[in-house]
């Protein structure tokens, strides 16, 4: 499924990724892709988050990188393009973007909200489920179009987080490769 002319690693959001997470699974099934690992996952805080993910890509040599994120990890990414510190980055696969400026979002991360409004300049894939609890479909619609990320419905999969039990989730893996041959 992979094609070697990137380098791959995950992003995970608040909570990190579990041993169910799609993400490891992805992580297991192709040691290719490796993981953006954060001190704190349960209190994340936006300028840490941020520099640990440039430090991790900027240590990726060679290949330009191909992000997988889930959840804060999108909006982790969104922060750091709009900085302008995010190099090398070929393609961002965005799973369960969720709706950082709610009120309700928890209050444990702190500085990603307000997410900037900004149109992304990668090549970029957005899936979102239609029975999100952290982002409604309509929002996830909204939030693409002001990226100019392609949307992708995945149906009722929930946040596609831990609680979903993805595991290997093929249909992930099928729109992932559609994406990674897109890009070359």
């Amino acid at each position: 499924m992979i094609i070697n002319s990137y380098n791959y690693l995950t992003v995970p959001g608040y909570g990190g990724s579990a041993d169910d997470s799609w993400q490891t699974h992805w992580e297991k099934l192709y040691p290719e892709i490796t993981r953006v690992e954060q001190d704190n996952w349960d209190y994340p805080e936006k300028n840490a988050w941020v520099k640990r993910l440039v430090e991790t890509v900027d240590a990726k040599s060679g290949k330009p990188v191909v992000l997988i994120a889930h959840s804060l990890g999108c909006g982790t990414i969104i922060h750091a393009i709009n900085e302008g510190v995010l190099k090398n980055v070929a393609g961002l696969f965005l799973v369960g973007l969720p709706e950082i400026d709610r009120e309700d979002f928890p209050k444990e991360c702190v500085g990603f909200s307000p997410v900037p409004q900004i149109k992304l300049q990668i090549p970029t894939t957005m899936l979102a489920s239609e029975d999100d609890d952290y982002c409604d479909y309509g929002v996830s619609e909204k939030w693409a179009n002001i990226l100019g990320a392609k949307l992708i419905n995945v149906g009722e999969q929930g946040h596609m987080g831990d609680a979903a039990k993805l595991q290997d989730w093929e249909q992930g893996q099928k729109i992932f490769k559609e994406f990674i041959n897109s890009l070359c």
